[in-house]
């Protein structure tokens, strides 16, 4: 199954997420994940919406739930105040078939 790390939360200065990535990567758990820009240069439409800053994301392929959770766990914004980690499950890959 394949889940969404969303990393959010007030400014995440520098986090080491080695741990995770060294420990997912050689599980061969780890797909991919980015370092986004500062919220700041984002767009947000309709602009109106107030969006929640997001400043991180993994992409993990586990067996299931609960290691994504135990995976999750190992990223300092689990347990930093003012952070968080989101966990969500992706339904199908967009243009998987092309």
């Amino acid at each position: 199954m394949k889940f969404l790390l969303i990393l959010q939360g007030d400014a995440s200065g520098d986090l080491c997420r080695d741990e995770f990535e060294d420990v997912a990567y050689e599980a061969g758990e780890l797909v991919g994940g980015e370092l986004l820009a500062d919220p700041q240069s984002a767009v947000i439409v309709p602009d109106r919406a107030r969006a929640t800053s997001i400043d991180a994301y993994y992409l993990i392929d586990v067996e299931n739930r609960a290691r994504a959770v135990e995976l999750a766990r190992l990223l300092p914004d689990a347990c930093t105040t003012g952070r968080s980690v989101e966990i969500r499950a992706v339904m199908h890959s967009t243009a998987a078939d092309l």
